[in-house]
């Protein structure tokens, strides 16, 4: 059964399982895992640590060397634990330092600001070469998104799609690494340190179009209304960002809709957005 992911858009769920006396001696942990609310009910602390199922491997350890080398004193990253053995990996489970804070409702702004020291820190991250050969629903609906293949067949959704695609224009901006599932779920606040940012889910594209995805989800996802998108007055092509977002998003249900192993039925969330790219044009006078 395919599964909609909510803070990793690329690893699945393992709510039946959890790290086994083996995994925690194996990062030099002790103690009872605890469930962790959110991380897709997947994630667990074990003393100062959080560990979680590891995903596609190649990602796992590219992300765990990133967040490694990377220091700011604008944001904190989940810092990676080594295993026993040298390995970020270990009967697949990562382990990280635990980061405290909490999430805050409504922050959009901050998150904003954030968005723009965070992706500063990635502009020299050059793309590995396995990248572009992922396939999986979301690789695939973010290609179609930016032109890179066409648009998934969906005879209830092709007509509105192919209107949001005309609106349109070729992307100038420079793609860059950026965290392609970022808001306010992915932020931790902190009242003396800075803020702490999870789950980095890779995608290159340019910097200011996370802000855009994180206002569209705000509204489809967390009950905003239209006006949250003044907070992308200021952002250059931000207009083409939102489309590029709507576009995104749709195209991931459907493609779950289309997928050969799905049996639930995503009609209503392609319709949702497809009603709310219908609203977002009206609004941004495209």
């Amino acid at each position: 059964m395919l599964k909609e992911t909510c803070s990793s858009r690329t690893v699945e769920y393992m709510k039946d399982s959890m790290p086994s006396s083996e995994v925690i001696t194996a990062f030099n942990l002790s103690g009872e895992p605890v469930l962790l609310r959110g991380g897709q009910g997947a994630c667990y602390r074990v003393g100062d640590a959080v560990l979680k199922p590891a995903g596609d491997a190649l990602e796992t350890i590219w992300i765990a060397e990133i967040n490694d080398m990377l220091v700011s004193d604008r944001f904190r990253v989940p810092k990676p634990l080594k295993a026993r053995d040298g390995s970020w990996i270990y009967n697949g489970w990562t382990a990280s330092a635990f980061l405290s804070g909490e999430h805050r409702e409504g922050a959009y702004a901050e998150a904003k600001e954030l968005c723009c020291a965070f992706h500063q820190a990635f502009r020299s991250v050059q793309k590995p070469s396995w990248f572009d050969k992922k396939t999986d629903v979301f690789a695939l609906a973010d290609k179609a998104a930016w032109g890179e293949i066409p648009l998934p067949d969906y005879e209830p959704a092709n007509d509105r799609l192919k209107k949001l695609v005309g609106l349109l224009r070729e992307n100038t901006l420079e793609n860059q690494l950026i965290h392609g599932d970022w808001g306010l779920n992915q932020i931790l606040f902190h009242p003396s340190l800075p803020p702490a940012v999870l789950d980095l889910t890779p995608y290159f594209r340019p910097a200011d179009y996370p802000i855009a995805d994180m206002l569209i989800s705000g509204i489809i996802n967390h009950g905003n209304d239209l006006s949250i998108l003044q907070l992308g007055n200021d952002v250059k092509e931000f207009e083409q960002l939102a489309l590029r977002a709507l576009l995104f998003r749709t195209c991931t249900y459907v493609g779950f809709q289309v997928h050969p192993e799905n049996d639930d039925n995503w009609q209503p969330m392609i319709e949702k957005h497809l009603e709310l790219a219908d609203s977002v044009i009206t609004k941004l006078a495209l």
